[in-house]
């Protein structure tokens, strides 16, 4: 289940028990989020990491990012709702000899305030397959 505060995307409830739930934040460096651009529309991978920042990998080559773009949740692979605000681009690493460009976020929200959540216990994946039309002729 997700986890979101006012501000955007926290991250997503580990276990739960009667009396409270372990949450598994997305700073954590062992997360990882299917994200996209707002700005360019392009997927990517947003990694924690152990010392609590965020970077954005697998990103295209072809993509045109900029420091300032929104990062939101892409809603691949079911675990996140899409359009959930992540953070925004801070910094961008683009060298010609790797096959990907990566990025720095700033997230969204302050982890070092962060009193109260809200967790989404009503989201359920839905299979947009029938949606995906066959390429005409």
């Amino acid at each position: 289940m997700p986890v979101v505060t006012d501000k955007g995307l926290v991250g997503r409830v580990d276990a739960v028990i009667a009396e409270g739930a372990r949450v598994q934040l997305v700073t954590d460096s062992a997360s990882a989020v299917d994200v996209r651009l707002q700005a360019s529309n392009t997927e990517a991978m947003l990694e924690g990491s152990v010392t609590g920042e965020l970077s954005l990998n697998m990103i295209s080559q072809d993509a045109v990012i900029q420091a300032g773009d929104l990062v939101l949740t892409s809603g691949l692979g079911g675990t996140y709702p899409p359009n959930l605000l992540v953070g925004q681009v801070v910094s961008i690493r683009k060298l010609q000899s790797e096959l990907f460009q990566q990025a720095a976020i700033q997230p969204n929200v302050d982890f070092t305030q962060l009193q109260f959540v809200l967790v989404i216990t009503n989201f359920n994946p839905v299979n947009i397959e029938p949606l995906i039309g066959t390429p005409g002729p």
